[in-house]
């Protein structure tokens, strides 16, 4: 039956065609974006996590920079390290100079005095982002010896949590200007090189005293064995026991003059423990490698404290005295050395570790970009297939469309005559 009124095959042509036109609509969608789910209506569960894990990847390309700066921070600190170390060891070379006994050592002193003063210039420069790590000031209200760096950004269901690595600048500043401690310092340095001459003084006193007292002793009894001897009948049994007689004070005279010897010793090697004891309690250790005050010692108990920066041989001589003190200043720049040398070691473990971080992060990165593919990317193989075939459909579903509507022309014949 066909009706004017209601045109049922219309009707389904149309409904078809607003099907197809909708899935036309939604393909080219997809196509255009490269996404098959754009929108929480799309799909709002993937869509939700889709979006909290792009947020989160925003949080890792942020903890990426702060990695990426604490790098080069590092970095610049290092290269600070390498240049102090480089004048440093020029440093030590001049005063083996100096200990030649024709060194000019006022010259000497001029050449240790520009390399100083480079070694401080180069602390005061190594600036990153406004901050100087090698040349502080302890005793300022906001500083803080330790270096967090945004490291890691982690979620565990509605909770975050954000993780550092600590940089502790203490371990390898070169230059502490903090006037309260040097003041300190400077303070214990002369009270306790008083004690240490003191104690030098009373341990050299006493072995001499115990080594005349040997010798004494020593030429009481070899006279003592002289006179029994020239008494004697000078025969063989004679010979033997002067001989034996020699041999008794020879060893009783050697074993007090070592034991008087180690009593200085151990009196010496006390005395320098109790100097830098003294100098620890004092605060130098918490100076910069450079201006912390040493104390370094010659095996015959010559004692020197200084800091690098203080070094001075300009007025020294050639006397056996001033000879220990310049290997002593050797020794004490040889320590500066070992210490720079622990820094830059600490930096480099930093460093890997901190560029080891970036590859994890950016590894994460790249996860969480696999993830949010694999929810809302659109197949484009598949949409493209489909957009044909969905074009195809809509030209047919418009020719259906088209007959169904001519059908009622057709009511028009029966009518002429």
């Amino acid at each position: 039956m066909t009706s004017l009124m209601t045109n049922t095959s219309s009707m389904v042509a149309l409904q078809t065609l607003r099907s197809i036109n909708s899935n036309l609509d939604q393909t080219n969608n997809r196509v255009s974006t490269g996404l098959r789910v754009n929108s929480a209506s799309d799909n709002a569960a993937y869509w939700s996590i889709a979006t909290t894990t792009r947020s989160d990847n925003g949080a890792l390309g942020a903890v990426k920079d702060s990695l990426g700066l604490a790098k080069s921070s590092v970095d610049t600190v290092n290269t600070g390290l390498d240049t102090v170390r480089t004048a440093l060891q020029k440093v030590k070379e001049k005063l083996i100079t100096a200990a030649s006994p024709d060194a000019d050592r006022a010259k000497l002193q001029t050449e240790i005095g520009s390399l100083l003063g480079a070694l401080k210039n180069n602390a005061e420069s190594t600036v990153i982002s406004g901050s100087n790590w090698l040349s502080v000031d302890s005793s300022g209200a906001n500083y803080n010896a330790t270096k967090a760096v945004v490291a890691s950004f982690s979620r565990t269901g509605d909770s975050v949590q954000v993780d550092t690595i600590d940089i502790d600048t203490s371990k390898f500043k070169l230059l502490d200007s903090n006037a309260t401690v040097h003041t300190a310092v400077d303070a214990a340095v002369t009270t306790s090189s008083a004690t240490y001459a003191t104690a030098k003084t009373t341990a050299e006193t006493a072995y001499t005293t115990a080594s005349t007292t040997a010798t004494t002793a020593y030429d009481t009894a070899i006279g003592t064995a002289d006179t029994t001897f020239a008494g004697s009948a000078m025969d063989a049994a004679a010979v033997a026991a002067r001989d034996t007689a020699y041999a008794t004070a020879t060893n009783t005279r050697n074993a007090a003059v070592a034991t008087a010897d180690t009593a200085k010793t151990t009196a010496l090697d006390g005395a320098v423990l109790a100097l830098k004891n003294s100098l620890g309690a004092s605060g130098t250790n918490t100076l910069g490698i450079l201006d912390k005050s040493r104390v370094a010692a010659t095996d015959n108990g010559t004692a020197t404290v200084s800091s690098i920066m203080d070094i001075d041989i300009s007025s020294l001589t050639s006397s056996q005295t001033d000879l220990d003190k310049i290997a002593n200043y050797t020794s004490i720049v040889d320590s500066a050395l070992t210490d720079l040398t622990d820094a830059s070691t600490s930096l480099g473990s930093t460093a890997s570790r901190i560029e080891s971080q970036t590859n994890f992060v950016q590894a994460l990165q790249d996860a969480n970009n696999r993830a949010i593919g694999a929810l809302v990317d659109a197949n484009m193989e598949e949409e493209s297939t489909k957009l044909k075939a969905l074009q195809t459909q809509q030209q047919l579903a418009v020719q259906s469309l088209g007959i169904a509507n001519s059908s009622s022309q057709s009511v028009l014949s029966l009518f002429r005559g």
